[in-house]
């Protein structure tokens, strides 16, 4: 690394008291943000980019479905988690943002069929099967041969307007929000943690009793959170403007099946498809091959959107903890208190909430809301989604 690389280390001394500092302006910083600013505490968000909402959180479509997987599973504390997401977009002034009309599921095989009627049978109350000529008359434009599985507790939300809506919320119960600043360490010491960041290519550090990381992809920046294991998948999407021959069609606000498509709620009508799934992305561009690939697999479902027009290509980084589909929170396992790989051991003053995978929005709501009661006793924190060493 050359000196012109290396931020300029003028340090003005460090900053306002802060009850809890924020790393990350994702979907899981925001819910952060507004879950502990709205329970009383002090909170300075500081997110690199130039703006919220980039990277994952811009990129996902926004599907908001409880029965996922081929099989279509129940997600982990389903009730609960879709009863959150609708508790933070209504406290945030934002439910506009989350519309639950419904998931529609098409099989893709006589086998998946198989599942999709058992999950229907063992789950009457939150799912119903749709025999082939059945889904065909409710949605006409599906193609669904084998039948389809019909989630109505699921839907569709608009992530970059739902966490806009999260930290203006955060603001007004008096949290800081900063872009530009990038945290690139960390020093704990007595009674809290001393933060370095960089703004502007100048240093800069930030008091704090508490450091919580929700840094997503930028992970890799940190030696410290390597005991997490954690790993990342590009995923790219597509906004598509509806075809004509859509026009007037009724679709359901989130099809999964052959990929996804998902109308968010005050999307003016446009369609976000994906996805890709890239486990050796050397850049988190979107490509020409992961337009054809998406493409490819929606017009299964929706034959017109083989020819529809694409408006933008976005692509960011799921990340997940090795062998869960689930986040991470809590203190950072053999956590280190100046941030790096070495160094004397953490009292417990860093943690983290990140790895949100595919299943955000039924996962960070959730958490978020219990994140005071976490850090009043750690002991409260599932072990499903416990910050382990893997």
């Amino acid at each position: 690394m050359s000196k012109r690389d290396v931020p300029e280390k003028h340090t003005e001394g460090p900053m306002s008291a802060t009850d809890l500092l924020i790393a990350g302006g994702g979907l899981a910083g925001a819910c952060a943000a507004f879950c502990l600013s709205r329970d009383g505490h002090a909170v300075r968000l500081l997110e690199s980019a130039s703006e919220p909402a980039t990277g994952a959180s811009g990129a996902a479509a926004g599907s908001v479905n409880p029965f996922m997987a081929r099989r279509a599973r129940p997600a982990w504390r389903r009730d609960d988690a879709l009863a959150a997401l609708r508790w933070v977009a209504r406290e945030a002034g934002a439910e506009e943002t989350f519309a639950q009309d419904g998931v529609l599921r098409p099989a893709r095989s006589a086998k998946q069929a198989v599942f999709f009627r058992d999950t229907a049978s063992t789950h009457p109350e939150r799912t119903a099967w749709l025999a082939p000529e059945t889904a065909a008359e409710r949605f006409p434009a599906v193609q669904s041969p084998h039948g389809a599985l019909w989630i109505p507790g699921g839907g569709a939300a608009n992530v970059p307007a739902l966490i806009e809506a999260l930290l203006r919320a955060a603001r007004e119960h008096g949290a800081t929000i900063e872009t530009g600043v990038r945290v690139t360490g960390w020093d704990e010491r007595p009674g809290g943690v001393t933060v370095e960041a960089a703004r502007d290519g100048t240093a800069t550090t930030f008091d704090a009793a508490r450091l919580l990381l929700c840094v997503g992809m930028g992970f890799a920046a940190f030696p410290a959170l390597a005991p997490l294991g954690l790993r990342a998948v590009k995923g790219q999407t597509l906004r598509l403007r509806r075809p004509p021959s859509l026009q007037g069609e009724r679709l359901p606000p989130s099809l999964s099946g052959s990929g996804y498509v998902v109308s968010p709620p005050g999307s003016d009508g446009t369609l976000l498809a994906g996805s890709t799934y890239d486990h050796d992305a050397r850049h988190l561009r979107p490509t020409d091959e992961g337009r054809r690939y998406i493409l490819d697999r929606v017009r299964r479902m929706l034959p017109p959107l083989e020819a529809a027009e694409i408006l933008e290509a976005q692509a960011g980084a799921r990340v997940s903890p090795p062998g869960s589909p689930l986040p991470a929170v809590g203190p950072l396992p053999g956590g280190r208190a100046k941030g790096h790989a070495s160094g004397p051991a953490s009292d417990g003053r860093v943690w983290v909430f990140t790895a949100l995978g595919s299943r955000g929005l039924l996962t960070a709501p959730l958490l978020a809301r219990a994140l005071p009661a976490f850090f009043d006793d750690p002991a409260r924190i599932p072990d499903a989604v416990r910050a382990q060493a893997a």
